[in-house]
């Protein structure tokens, strides 16, 4: 069995597929399979899958028979996986050559740590590192001047499950911590990826109730901003690609649920638990409020004010 599980879920993802498993095959950390979970694509992606599967024995491809929907797809890709340590990766980002090194020793040199990553850059279509500006720390896009500031490493770097909790409310804005590499046994006792936009940062609340988190500062993950990418979906088109099971439901309530059910069966105790109860409460609060202040109570009212949500006009990054 090898150390690490690669999991990588796609859909019509031939245009960055390959660039993805370039990154991954050239890792100087080699104990690792691949996973692949073909969603259905109706581009090239099923033969890119095919292709890299006879050059490496190490990649292992998987169909659905159906689009499953983006969420179901990244649970099954967790699903299919063995190994002690897993890793989700979005088809569309890169990695330095050292990415997996510097999370596996990171786990290895510290028993405490549940989640292993490193610091973030923002890479465009053609795999450039967007420009960097040292005096605000953001990353700039130069066809729109817009600045983009990555999530602090240091997110959930704390003992205090109650701190690391209240961090990634409110600090993990992109949820690039989720592309970390996990301790499976940990994993194992969250609800994974709820269906909702912005589930991922309800999973890693879950993480962070369960263990430390760690990064190292180099920015060895490459994230990359595209046309395509989806959180430049509307909201009904988002809510489509992340579920194809068509049915209705209250995003309100679905947030509810999951925010609000993150600390149960956590060992943290009741009074912490109590705690993470107030924490999401104000902080849920705080964001409505401004919303409603900005003049926009319709997006309050669809949920946007819980930890997580993402609006489409200030949207980050939904797993797809």
């Amino acid at each position: 069995m090898p150390k690490l599980s690669i999991g990588i879920p796609v859909f019509n993802g031939q245009d960055f597929l390959p660039a993805l498993l370039d990154s991954l095959l050239a890792q100087t950390f080699r104990d690792f399979e691949i996973l692949i979970c073909d969603n259905a694509s109706s581009d090239r992606t099923p033969e890119i899958c095919r292709e890299y599967e006879r050059r490496d024995a190490r990649i292992h491809c998987f169909r659905n028979s159906r689009n499953l929907g983006a969420i179901a797809n990244f649970n099954r890709v967790f699903e299919l996986s063995t190994a002690p340590l897993f890793k989700w990766a979005a088809h569309d980002d890169l990695y330095h050559e050292a990415y997996l090194d510097a999370c596996v020793g990171l786990l290895e040199a510290n028993p405490d740590i549940v989640l292993a990553h490193t610091g973030t850059a923002f890479v465009d279509e053609r795999s450039e590192i967007l420009p960097f500006e040292q005096e605000t720390g953001s990353f700039i896009d130069p066809k729109t001047g817009r600045r983009y500031w990555a999530d602090v490493p240091g997110i959930g770097d704390t003992p205090v499950a109650i701190n690391r909790f209240w961090q990634v409310l409110t600090r993990a804005c992109w949820g690039t911590h989720m592309f970390g590499v996990v301790r499976r046994e940990i994993l194992q006792h969250t609800s994974l990826l709820p269906n909702f936009a912005g589930s991922d940062r309800a999973m890693l609340a879950e993480l962070a109730l369960l263990g430390r988190f760690r990064c190292a500062s180099e920015p060895l993950f490459l994230k990359r901003f595209h046309a395509s990418v989806s959180w430049a979906l509307d909201h009904k088109e988002l809510k489509n690609f992340l579920s194809t099971d068509g049915k209705r439901y209250s995003r309100r309530l679905r947030q509810i649920r999951a925010f609000f059910g993150a600390p149960g069966g956590k060992p943290i105790g009741i009074l912490s638990k109590l705690v993470c109860f107030v924490l999401v409460a104000v902080h849920s609060a705080k964001v409505v409020v401004q919303l409603v202040g900005q003049g926009d109570p319709r997006r309050a009212a669809r949920g946007y004010g819980w930890p997580g949500a993402r609006d489409p006009a200030l949207r980050q990054r939904t797993p797809g």
